[in-house]
């Protein structure tokens, strides 16, 4: 362990030392950074101060475990014990949740190999001859499905742990062991155990569980926070992952000052067989495939649009399409003049009864009005017709979809009804005059049967 500037810190590194192995996290940080704030930057110390956050398992503790290994591998990059910390620190990361931790703890188990190959500090990193020694989470399922063999009751294999661990109380396996299933004796916790004896055949029934839920969510494109019913699903597996959590941090308060001796004949960890192998793979390319699944169906969905050909019908209710009408003339050139979206086609057609004087008036553009927010055009409707307006009210759109709304306008030559309809994949509006609230329902009709004879859908899609 290296010194600073020829200055002794043993004492302060030997007392964060001893508070780190009895288990008292808070004071062991305490007395490192003491150390460090008098003393200056020390090998040791960083390691305790580093330690003793990881020990927390929590993720605010985690960061400052960061930031002291890497503080003290910037002042002592070639610290060997320093090393192996901070490389059992992050190969102990998820690799799915924390890459960068991860890859930052096979570096420095790299440069242990590089440096030391044959040192017990390559060894304990895993990055030494053999294969990397399994995880604390893993030992403890395993002795937990060692101890629970078929007709133990999980009380009596903790009374029985608990015993082992009393007979030999330097051993921190042993007391990792009694104080997990402590925890899982309880009658709370039942599904944890479940997930302890079969985590992979557990994480491989909860990725079909999860994508099913996916998919259907998907399919009838509920609401997105039904998706938080994936902590519901999930809930077994992180109580399980609390429960071991917790257990670790008990047996480690409770443990001697001194606890390098192991209990002898421990037995080894079976390597994960291929069948467990497989289900995990299983697992992930279940969750990989729905989950992109979802996102492109949901993408594909959000985006599609109905698709029509418009053709204005040469009659309607026994009036005649009008042909070189000025009022005709001047809708087909403000339509064309209308800002609409790329790839949009106009149309437009009036509609003329010679002996009444009554007509009805179409306009409109078919394209891909996926994007467009029905709320905004009918607002801006509403607000752009000015004073004339007499009322508002919202038909039934008939069966191609979409959202339709009228609205009655005072004009010189009486009142003047006007119905627009928005879907997707066209916009239109008809206008004609109107006298009564007989009228709305025959408006309302109208509008429907004159979009109808004017669109024709060529491409299945919603609207």
């Amino acid at each position: 362990m290296q010194e600073n500037d020829g200055q002794s810190v043993l004492p302060a590194y030997e007392r964060a030392q001893v508070l780190l192995r009895a288990g008292e996290l808070g004071q062991a940080r305490a007395e490192a950074r003491t150390g460090l704030d008098e003393h200056g930057p020390h090998a040791g110390l960083y390691a305790v101060l580093g330690r003793a956050h990881a020990a927390e398992d929590e993720d605010d503790h985690d960061s400052a475990a960061e930031r002291a290994y890497r503080a003290g591998l910037e002042a002592f990059p070639d610290d060997l014990d320093l090393l192996a910390a901070y490389a059992e620190f992050g190969l102990a990361g998820d690799v799915m949740e924390q890459p960068g931790r991860v890859a930052r703890g096979r570096k420095a188990a790299d440069r242990l190999r590089e440096l030391a190959p044959d040192s017990p500090q390559a060894r304990q990193a895993g990055s030494g001859p053999g294969p990397k020694p399994p995880s604390e989470a893993r030992v403890q399922r395993h002795d937990v499905r060692t101890a629970l063999a078929p007709g133990v009751t999980a009380s009596a294999a903790a009374e029985a742990a608990a015993e082992a661990a009393a007979a030999w109380p330097y051993d921190r396996r042993l007391a990792v062991r009694a104080a997990t299933l402590a925890e899982l004796a309880r009658p709370v916790a039942a599904p944890a155990r479940v997930v302890v004896r079969s985590p992979y055949l557990t994480a491989l029934l909860l990725a079909v569980a999860v994508s099913a839920l996916l998919l259907t969510v998907t399919a009838l494109e509920l609401p997105s926070w039904t998706l938080l019913a994936v902590l519901l699903l999930t809930a077994p597996v992180r109580h399980e992952q609390m429960l071991l959590r917790r257990a670790r941090r008990r047996a480690q308060a409770g443990l001697p000052v001194e606890h390098r001796e192991p209990a002898p004949g421990a037995p080894e960890i079976p390597g994960v067989s291929p069948r467990q192998k497989l289900m995990a793979a299983g697992a992930a390319l279940i969750l990989v495939a729905s989950a992109g699944g979802s996102a492109a169906w949901g993408h594909a969905r959000s985006t599609a649009y109905p698709h029509y050909e418009a053709s204005v019908p040469r009659s309607f209710h026994g009036m005649q399409l009008s042909q070189d009408d000025p009022l005709g003339d001047y809708l087909e050139s403000s339509m064309e003049e209308t800002t609409l979206p790329p790839g949009a086609h106009p149309f437009s057609g009036l509609y003329r009864d010679e002996d009444s004087g009554d007509s009805i008036t179409l306009v409109g553009a078919t394209g891909d009005l996926h994007a467009e927010d029905p709320d905004d055009l009918f607002l801006a409707a509403e607000d752009g017709l000015g004073e004339g307006t007499v009322d508002f009210w919202s038909i039934d759109p008939g069966p191609l979809g979409g959202r339709a709304e009228c609205t009655s306008l005072r004009t010189g030559s009486g009142t003047q009804g006007m119905c627009t309809w928005l879907d997707k994949g066209s916009v239109g509006t008809v206008i004609t005059r109107i006298t009564g609230s007989d009228d709305r329902a025959a408006l309302a009709r109208l509008t429907r049967e004159l979009r109808r004879a004017t669109l024709r859908p060529t491409e299945r899609g919603a609207a």
